[in-house]
């Protein structure tokens, strides 16, 4: 499995906006990836979708990879013909958008994926995992915020507190 964390569109609105129910377990996130060094991918089709409404703050932007939309994210995406997925009302195009995100985690062999939506881009990643066309592991805030989600062996936390109060 390769190295670093593909963001998606809800992750990046939850991590900006500190109004959003799981704001706190992206910033837990965004922390972590950042302390450990881990490359944080920002896809264009990400910087595209989220700056309809605003424009993306210079703390996160710092912080990331920008990752643009290749030959070969096209082709991958193609591959997964989304038309046959069970859309459950949701837009062409957000799943359209969806499908080209999760195809660059692939492309870029990303060993996480991180997002707000659980409806959609968590369901259609995780189905992408078992069917065995994605490696990496999808990671949806609403779990709330777990060591065990991102290393390999699946260990979970002691359940230690710091001082903070924060489980280490």
């Amino acid at each position: 499995m390769g190295a670093g964390v593909v963001l998606d569109t809800s992750f990046l609105i939850t991590l900006a906006d500190s109004n959003r129910a799981h704001h706190d377990t992206a910033r837990k996130y965004w922390r972590y990836f950042s302390e450990q060094g881990l490359p944080m991918f920002l896809p264009t089709i990400v910087v595209s979708e989220f700056s309809i409404k605003q424009m993306i703050p210079p703390d996160i932007l710092r912080g990331c990879v920008v990752l643009p939309f290749n030959w070969d994210d096209a082709i991958k995406a193609a591959s997964f013909d989304f038309s046959k997925v069970d859309r459950q009302g949701l837009s062409r195009d957000a799943l359209k958008d969806d499908v080209k995100i999760i195809a660059q985690a692939v492309v870029k062999d990303a060993a996480l994926v991180i997002t707000d939506d659980s409806a959609s881009f968590y369901k259609f990643a995780q189905q992408l995992v078992t069917t065995g066309a994605a490696a990496f592991r999808p990671i949806k805030l609403e779990d709330g915020f777990d060591i065990s989600f991102l290393n390999a062996t699946g260990q979970r936390e002691l359940g230690l507190q710091t001082d903070e109060g924060e489980s280490e």
